[in-house]
């Protein structure tokens, strides 16, 4: 038995959750950029690499009226009305910036995410919608979903926004429940968005005709039992929002909860079973299986922007705390870590045209693949992969993809079209960890382990080296 398939055995018999993968490289191995590139030329090398040029718009709004106990995403606390306009006006501004790149492609979906965007009021996205007619006139034609984030008591409380924007073209919200448990609600630090407040938004959306709702579930919340769990799924499923999705819980040390002593940064291996639970429910309520983490209704739901993504079409992303991914480089125009001072300087620098890649990740031949690889393997024709030399770099990759097979993580069809199985499904952030680069995982470890050091309460709980703070344990590392 290779040592690779030793490792998958091992981490499948032991349960082990690690963090799940929805980009790579993870933010988390971008360092600071020397300077000489420039957004365009970056862009330009990923036209060349492109044989149909297709682009997914990707808009950041960071502002949130609290924090998350398990977020380590780019957000910021603030309600003020007078910040939104100037950075609506800077966003604005540099989707402008940005008219060559954007009309040199298809555009195929548009993603407004956050942060809480839905915070904002109706006329910031009057003025947004207007700059994409401005810029991409013909967009509601092109596009194929536009969605945005939003949590249950900004729906709730300020419905009218919800409406206005489906007007505009609005096709999916990603509304974040994480539980139909008050207990665990409060635990994740969303005391305003209680049950009742849950259900009212999700029948604010049934009334305003919201083609796509999205939810979701975590698993591993503290005090969170089987039993809590399947309330959850079958109180989730019998709202039959079109799509939904259901997380391991990984805390990072970013996040607050690694500073409370009620959690590790890996989770318990018994979630596994919450796993089969929900996913034999919502099959059983007549949902399909998208990725590991998410289910849909057939034909209506889904998460078009995250497919057409991990299928390597590009992604420009835009505003303070985006990411951009190319084939050549994924770069940040910020750092990694939210601050309203980076906010306001955004700002300043996007009205002043000032705004140039900060952090990232320089791409070469093998690590494009490797990306294709840790996103993509649901369903996957490696010959699409031949024009970056995957047959010469065959060697550094199909040990893992046969001990997947042999493990029964994967199949290959003739046609060396790669695919999940259920299995292969369930463990997905097991394998595509194994297609991580060295460099990759160490940056990551480098990174998460300064934060841990900086971390005393997290230090005084978990010790100053702690387990399983990135990614997995194999022979090799």
């Amino acid at each position: 038995m290779s040592s690779i398939r030793d490792d998958l055995t091992r981490h499948i018999e032991q349960g082990v959750i690690p963090p799940f993968n929805y980009a790579y490289p993870s933010r988390s191995a971008y360092r600071p950029m020397d300077g000489t590139r420039k957004i365009e030329d970056i862009w330009a090398a990923d036209l060349e690499r492109h044989p149909v040029p297709e682009l997914n718009l990707y808009l950041h709004v960071p502002f949130c009226r609290y924090k998350c106990g398990f977020c380590n995403l780019y957000t910021v606390i603030s309600e003020d009305m007078d910040v939104y306009d100037a950075y609506m006006d800077a966003l604005c501004t540099q989707i402008r910036d940005h008219q060559e790149i954007i009309q040199s492609r298809r555009l195929r979906t548009i993603y407004i995410g956050g942060g809480t965007p839905s915070l904002m009021s109706l006329r910031h996205f009057e003025q947004l919608f207007a700059t994409l007619d401005e810029v991409y006139p013909n967009w509601r034609s092109t596009v194929e979903e536009v969605a945005i984030e939003a949590t249950p008591d900004s729906i709730a409380k300020e419905p009218g926004t919800l409406e206005g924007l489906i007007s505009m073209g609005l096709t999916r919200a990603n509304i974040g429940i994480q539980s139909l448990v008050p207990a665990e609600i409060r635990e994740a630090g969303r005391g305003q968005a209680n049950e009742r407040v849950i259900r009212e938004a999700i029948a604010i959306t049934r009334e305003k005709q919201l083609p796509n709702l999205s939810t979701d579930l975590i698993m591993g919340f503290a005090g969170q039992s089987g039993d809590s769990w399947r309330h959850s799924v079958d109180e989730l499923a019998a709202l039959a929002p079109e799509t939904i999705s259901t997380y391991f819980l990984t805390v990072r040390p970013d996040a607050w909860f690694s500073k409370t002593g009620a959690y590790q940064y890996m989770m318990s291996p018994d979630l596994y079973a919450r796993y089969d639970y929900a996913n034999a429910t919502f099959r059983e309520a007549g949902y399909i299986q998208e990725s590991n983490v998410r289910y849909k209704k057939l034909g209506r739901g889904g998460y078009q922007q995250k497919v057409l993504t991990f299928h390597g079409v590009p992604l420009l992303g835009l505003g303070a705390g985006a990411r951009s991914y190319t084939s050549s480089v994924d770069y940040m125009v910020g750092s990694v870590k939210p601050s309203l001072t980076e906010v306001a300087d955004y700002i300043t620098k996007a009205r002043n045209h000032e705004l140039v890649p900060v952090t990232g990740f320089a791409l070469d031949d093998e690590e494009i693949i490797r990306k294709r690889l840790v996103l993509d393997t649901f369903d996957l024709d490696l010959r699409e992969l031949d024009r970056f030399g995957y047959r010469e770099k065959a060697h550094l990759f199909e040990p893992v993809i046969e001990a997947a097979e042999e493990v029964g993580l994967l199949r290959r069809l003739p046609t060396d079209r790669i695919q999940l199985t259920p299995a292969g499904f369930k463990y997905r952030d097991v394998l595509s960890w194994m297609f991580f680069s060295d460099n990759v995982i160490n940056l990551d470890r480098e990174y998460y382990a300064g934060l841990h050091r900086n971390n005393r309460r997290a230090q005084k709980h978990m010790g100053s080296e702690p387990l399983s703070i990135s990614g997995l344990k194999t022979a090799n590392t």
